[in-house]
């Protein structure tokens, strides 16, 4: 499955009934949190790692965000658009074919078809919040070298005070491990009955395309450095850059108004 090819959500209908939809969707999305803190802290959470490693627990572990953090996350934003392809039959070919445990094909494991499209909303979503002043959580993988400058110019833009980058790295055969895991185990709670979109499958070459020639370097934690190590980031107060490395060694890095100010002692300094 191609996430630009001709199968992708976006070419579903005409441009102006997709934009529609996208929209549509925006205010569903914004709709679903309503204890969101606006313009108090001026707070914000991305987080970095191949799929599968670990982050969202560990922004739970660590308790990096909570009560009224507006929660923006691509996986939520894939749902509406396959809810929203479901009920217009757009793959309805798709969802007939039987795998080899003898049922049909579920929404979620077709979520490479939204892809594109869940970060078209997801970037709206943020524009949103951002001028709205919300404590936000950006749940992704920096996996797209452009993230980091483009976050520290809207953050300075808005005037926020703090940002936290949480970067989870894991060896490329933990994250296979536990992402066909999480698949199958929404696979195997749809048939006993539970959410009938099954889990969400992440193939191996999707995976394999995060991480550099050895099998524990990831482009996610380059980025997440290179947006530390930004001069942009002295036009925020106060930068964080926290790394995990399932099996390893853990660091911090603080910047105070684009100085470092702090990091792990022995912390690497490629």
């Amino acid at each position: 499955m191609d996430k630009d090819g001709g199968r992708a959500s976006g070419r579903a209908r005409d441009g102006f009934s997709r934009s529609t939809t996208r929209m549509a969707i925006v205010e569903r999305y914004l709709a679903e949190q309503t204890d969101v803190a606006i313009g108090r802290q001026f707070l914000a959470l991305a987080t970095a790692g191949p799929p599968a490693a670990g982050k969202s627990s560990s922004i739970e572990r660590r308790e990096l965000a909570g009560q009224g953090w507006r929660v923006l996350d691509a996986d939520r934003v894939k749902d509406h658009l396959l809810r929203d392809a479901y009920e217009q039959g757009f793959y309805d070919d798709l969802l007939g074919i039987e795998l080899a445990d003898g049922h049909r094909v579920m929404p979620r494991e077709l979520a490479t078809l939204v892809h594109t499209e869940s970060t078209v909303i997801v970037d709206t979503v943020t524009e949103r919040c951002l001028a709205a002043g919300e404590n936000i959580v950006l749940e992704g993988t920096f996996s797209w070298p452009g993230l980091g400058r483009r976050l520290l110019a809207d953050l300075a833009e808005a005037d926020y005070q703090k940002l936290t980058i949480l970067d989870v790295e894991a060896p490329k055969e933990i994250t296979k491990a536990r992402a066909l895991a999480r698949w199958w185990r929404g696979r195997e709670t749809a048939l006993r009955g539970g959410d009938d979109f099954g889990g969400r499958f992440t193939p191996a070459f999707v995976i394999d395309a995060f991480y550099n020639e050895s099998s524990t370097a990831t482009i996610c934690a380059r980025n997440a450095r290179g947006a530390f190590e930004d001069p942009l980031t002295a036009e925020i107060p106060t930068v964080e850059l926290l790394v995990e490395n399932v099996g390893g060694v853990d660091e911090t890095w603080v910047k105070e108004n684009g100085r470092i100010v702090y990091r792990t002692p022995f912390a690497d300094e490629r």
